[in-house]
């Protein structure tokens, strides 16, 4: 599709201002700069909103937000969606900091038929304090290497690259770029998942794919550096998550039941 898309990046954010803020510059020197932005709180903390209501940044800003009573990302996600109107929707999460040819990539690659998806990379805990404490937004690769960061490799840029269709895609929720049309063709995300783990990615990818779309994988263009933090053990959450995951494939619908419509609207 030779057409440049309307689009709109959508961050997924629980509290962190530092982290976010960071995300934010890295946009704000994107070389592709017709995009607004949406601030996805999946909580409603007044930090966050002092923080958003001071920043200035070069590019159009909204913020959705809900009442912070567990982890309902899903919900706050599809709330962004019903309230943008863009053909393009790139999904991030508040830590994740991106090269500055990254929309590029995506405005290259657009199809309204085809999600486009990579991994990232996971910054160790000095490089990570190192990009905080400066105005950059590229980590040093020898700073990544020498303090054993992980997924080094997909920080790697080559815009030469050719890209293929895959059947076995591997979306990360804070790394997919989908078009307003998939989203709408599968009812957007579930809202049924209440947990982490597998709701804000691998169950829209299997309905999205079952739906009949496309997918390719950007790896060495779409470039994320995943600034470090402590993760929690999940284990519990995850099982819980992975069950009702395996359920819902089983019973195989496509379009959700708890998406951006609900059962009794449609």
């Amino acid at each position: 599709m030779s057409s440049v898309p309307t689009i709109r990046v959508i961050i997924s954010v629980y509290k962190n201002t530092l982290y976010l803020s960071k995300v934010l510059d890295s946009l704000a020197i994107q070389h592709f700069k017709m995009f607004k932005v949406t601030i996805a709180e999946d909580g409603n903390s007044e930090v966050m909103k002092r923080f958003l209501t001071t920043a200035v940044y070069p590019f159009e800003m909204t913020h959705v937000h809900q009442e912070d009573i567990g982890f309902r990302k899903n919900k706050i996600l599809n709330e962004a969606i019903a309230n943008s109107q863009e053909e393009l929707l790139i999904f991030l999460d508040g830590d994740c900091v991106l090269h500055p040819n990254y929309l590029d990539q995506c405005v290259a690659k657009f199809n309204e038929n085809t999600v486009l998806f990579a991994k990232r990379v996971n910054v160790d805990a000095v490089t990570t304090k190192a990009m905080l404490q400066s105005k950059r937004c590229k980590p040093s690769f020898w700073s990544l290497f020498k303090n054993k960061a992980n997924h080094i490799e997909d920080g790697f840029y080559f815009p030469w690259k050719s890209v293929k269709y895959t059947n076995k895609p591997a979306l990360l929720g804070c790394n997919m770029v989908i078009p307003r049309k998939v989203l709408e063709a599968v009812n957007g995300f579930d809202e049924d998942y209440e947990l982490p783990g597998y709701g804000e990615d691998s169950d829209i990818q299997w309905r999205i794919q079952k739906a009949g779309f496309l997918f390719i994988k950007m790896k060495f263009l779409l470039v994320q550096y995943h600034l470090f933090h402590e993760r929690p053990s999940r284990e519990d959450e995850t099982a819980i998550t992975r069950k009702l995951y395996e359920n819902k494939i089983k019973e195989g619908i496509v379009f959700s039941l708890n998406g951006l419509t609900k059962k009794e609207e449609a």
